[in-house]
């Protein structure tokens, strides 16, 4: 692989990296706005793909926490 090659690849990569990150925090925030809209979790992990610890993860950043709840969601 050239050099030229080396840099290309080195320069795709970080780009496949800002795009995953930014999809992440999209993600993260689709999950806020459904768990905030009254969505129950298992229905956000089952539309997101995600294990239902996932999305109590995203949503422990936050402080949200299934002992946190009020209105029951799970």
């Amino acid at each position: 692989m050239s050099e030229d090659a080396l840099e290309a690849a080195q320069r795709a990569y970080q780009s496949a990296q800002e795009a995953l990150h930014a999809a992440r925090r999209k993600l993260a925030e689709a999950v806020l706005d459904a768990y905030a809209n009254g969505e129950p979790v298992g229905r956000i992990a089952e539309r997101t793909g995600q294990s239902t610890t996932n999305v109590w993860n995203t949503l422990a950043v936050h402080g949200i926490t299934p002992r946190s709840c009020i209105n029951g969601s799970t």
